[in-house]
């Protein structure tokens, strides 16, 4: 575990509070979430909040407690629907341990949100930053919080140096947004921070003579802000290679449901598919699966990044050389049913090709030729 060479910096924390908070009230930005007091809703944003920015969430969020607008109604929902209202959002898992806090929430806290660190930690999902942010913000607990955008704020605000997402130095962080935190609007506080990190202390051009705590700023005024948060190397890019199978049977086609086993997308529901070191030797592991004999061309190809892993994805057209079982997690499907679905953001693309595009060609051609032979 890396070790932190440098002391708590000190600080004038109520007038950094009292700026900061002033500058909030002036300039926050006005997000649905921040216009309900309903433990409920805040803890769903903040779920849909991790590792996604606020304009990609709110259609999401917005759309999701329309259909879900409380505990009850999400712990009874198909996890189908909860995957569907989900669908391109991404990170997946989230809308899988949202679905199961809302179930233990129901049969172990009898319907109501825990107000305690410890409580809502044992919450399927809910780590020390989701805990600081919901508390705070929900009910006003003075909990602190650490993310990205406050461990930029803090590297620049006290000239922290080293990874402050690891060992004694994000310990550091933390110790620092315990000391800074008041003890009235701490729900605020946390969001000002957040906010801050998210529309001034940017990661490439911070627009320090905007910001509200440039006095305070150790790093801005020794110029060495750009220099800052020093992290670690970001992990190499991982290509991966993968086929899918478009297997079209009298205008139906045949999808099937990601098992528990997957390392990537359980649950969610695809044109058949199979990594490989090639698409020529995924193509194969999919011919043999499933009994078809696939085009050696793809029909449509799509790029898609998960973390460091670099997602190249081909459809291919097949043809079953016998016939394809069908089961609960495996059936023949309409454009109609198609549309349905839970698919992911890769497997989105191609079945947006697939309704828009193959589809229409099929139905087509077909026409096409009648009208030729007249």
């Amino acid at each position: 575990m890396a070790k932190s060479n440098q002391k708590t910096p000190a600080f004038h924390a109520e007038a950094i509070q009292k700026a900061l908070l002033e500058w909030y009230d002036r300039y926050k930005r006005d997000l649905p979430w921040r216009r309900t007091k309903d433990p409920y809703a805040i803890f769903v944003s903040e779920m849909m909040l991790q590792q996604t920015q606020v304009k990609t969430v709110i259609p999401y969020y917005e759309r999701f407690l329309k259909e879900l607008p409380n505990w009850s109604a999400l712990a009874k929902a198909k996890e189908e629907k909860v995957l569907k209202l989900w669908e391109g959002l991404g990170y997946y898992r989230r809308a899988r341990n949202l679905q199961a806090a809302a179930q233990k929430v129901i049969a172990d806290f009898h319907g109501h949100l825990p107000q305690t660190r410890e409580g809502i930690v044992e919450l399927p999902g809910v780590g020390q930053y989701s805990a600081g942010a919901v508390l705070s913000i929900a009910f006003q607990k003075p909990e602190p919080l650490v993310d990205g955008n406050v461990i930029r704020v803090f590297s620049r605000l006290f000239v922290l140096r080293g990874n402050l997402k690891v060992g004694e130095n994000h310990k550091k962080v933390w110790d620092i947004a315990r000391q800074l935190l008041p003890p009235k609007r701490p729900g605020d506080f946390n969001q000002a921070l957040m906010e801050l990190g998210a529309t001034v202390c940017l990661p490439e051009q911070p627009q320090c003579l905007l910001c509200p705590l440039y006095a305070h700023c150790e790093g801005a005024q020794r110029g060495i802000q750009y220099e800052l948060p020093e992290m670690a190397k970001a992990a190499k890019t991982v290509e991966v290679p993968m086929a899918a199978l478009l297997v079209d049977q009298k205008g139906k086609l045949f999808v099937r449901k990601r098992s528990e086993e997957e390392k990537w997308l359980k649950g969610m529901w695809e044109f058949p598919s199979a990594e490989g070191r090639t698409h020529e030797e995924a193509r194969s592991i999919l011919e043999k699966e499933f009994g078809v004999q696939s085009e050696p061309k793809p029909r449509k190809d799509v790029k898609h990044q998960i973390t460091h892993h670099k997602i190249h994805l081909s459809l291919y057209a097949a043809k079953a050389k016998k016939e394809i079982r069908i089961n609960s997690t495996a059936k023949w499907v309409t454009s109609a049913e198609l549309e349905k679905l839970p698919f992911s953001s890769a497997q989105g693309k191609l079945r947006q090709w697939v309704l828009t595009s193959y589809f229409q060609e099929t139905e087509l051609l077909p026409k096409i030729k009648k009208a030729r032979k007249r």
